[in-house]
């Protein structure tokens, strides 16, 4: 959406949780002098159907999406289904999937190089283990072996030049970053208004913080087991007494293997909650209305990459299908699902700010009224806002 300033707090509290009223007949006058400047000619009917499913329709004014009425969540879930139904969705999951593979191994490097400047680099591939269920088999030894490949170099490979070949590989990288930007501002019905340098920018900028929060990412998951395995010897105990020996015998452990997916499942929530609030070419809007779609997107990613793993290490073929590249087909199918999710939760966010805003819903199949009429309708809505 071009604009999406917070959406209003109307006055009448309760109006987003009944049904919407019938326009009085001083607003309809009020909108028949709106359209005439469009119009010489507006006609009092269209009018009030722009109204009905406009700034009338339910939802309209909500607070949050906690406040959201039954009927508005209706009119929401039709217009999320409707637009991911659409081939624009699937084509812009394909493109962001395209990019993301031939990202993939330049954002590794970058990857390596970043973690390898504060952290041992042989406690990258243990942590590796937390992909291996969500990951197609084909997928996760091609990417368990390239970075193997790039820890096992000298370590003085990868400081001298860093600078430059960390340069060339983000902006490698960052292909996938503006196919995503490009991807949001779809979903987000808003038009590319940043300057060419300014675009560039916020996507190796994104690339960038994506690649240190994988990297921290990691240490925190390498330091969660160093920090059980080290609390002994800052208590100054040899021996800890029962239970403590038998937590940190078993429970530790326990804990610690819970600890890397919820990280990881952490990273990926913030992830897409920076992306929804800060890529897509808009005005910023309250974080209540992005924190719906992160969730639901980030709980679709982890059951569609399971999902998806499963069925490609059960019944799809993906290696006698395309022979040597077996594996990177699996890794950009891949990449279109989790590039779906991540649309979806776009347009539910969308979606929500649409509807309490006011706007035509975009719902395929449903009537439309008259563009100019909308157009007049919905300046006001907009004045009001």
């Amino acid at each position: 959406m071009s604009d999406s300033a917070t959406p209003p707090d109307r006055s009448a509290g309760t109006r987003s949780n009944a049904a919407p009223s019938e326009p009085d007949q001083e607003t309809i006058a009020q909108d028949m002098e709106r359209a005439k400047e469009l119009r010489p000619v507006p006609d009092e009917s269209q009018i009030r159907e722009a109204r009905t499913l406009g700034p009338d329709a339910p939802g309209t004014g909500a607070r949050g999406p906690w406040a959201m009425s039954r009927a508005g969540w209706k009119l929401v879930l039709q217009q999320v289904f409707s637009e991911v139904g659409s081939s624009q969705t699937s084509l812009s999951a394909a493109g962001c999937a395209f990019y993301a593979t031939l990202s993939l191994f330049p954002a590794m490097s970058s990857l390596i190089s970043l973690y390898g400047l504060a952290f041992d680099l042989q406690t990258v591939e243990p942590q590796l283990q937390v992909l291996r269920n969500l990951l197609p088999p084909a997928a996760y030894d091609l990417i368990g072996n390239r970075i193997h490949e790039l820890i096992s170099q000298p370590h003085s490979s990868l400081t001298i030049g860093l600078i430059f070949s960390l340069s060339v590989a983000l902006w490698s990288a960052s292909a996938s970053t503006k196919s995503i930007l490009a991807a949001l501002n779809m979903a987000y019905n808003a038009q590319e208004t940043r300057s060419f340098l300014r675009f560039q920018a916020v996507a190796l900028s994104t690339t960038l913080m994506a690649i240190v929060g994988a990297a921290l990412t990691l240490a925190l998951m390498v330091a969660a087991p160093a920090l059980v395995d080290y609390l002994p010897k800052y208590l100054g105990l040899k021996k800890l007494p029962p239970p403590f020996d038998l937590f940190v015998s078993y429970g530790a452990p326990m804990v610690v293997h819970t600890v890397a997916p919820l990280l990881m499942l952490l990273f990926v929530f913030l992830a897409v909650t920076l992306l929804y609030r800060f890529a897509p070419c808009r005005q910023h809007t309250k974080w209540r209305w992005i924190f719906p779609g992160s969730a639901v997107s980030t709980l679709l990613w982890v059951i569609t990459s399971l999902g998806f793993s499963w069925y490609v290490a059960h019944f799809a073929s993906y290696g006698a299908t395309y022979g040597p590249l077996g594996a990177v087909a699996a890794i950009m199918m891949w990449f279109f699902v989790s590039a779906y999710v991540v649309l979806f939760g776009a347009e539910l966010n969308a979606s929500l700010e649409d509807r309490a805003r006011g706007r035509q819903p975009r719902i395929t199949g449903q009537p439309r009224p008259d563009p100019i009429i909308a157009k007049a309708v919905a300046g006001d809505a907009a004045r009001k806002s």
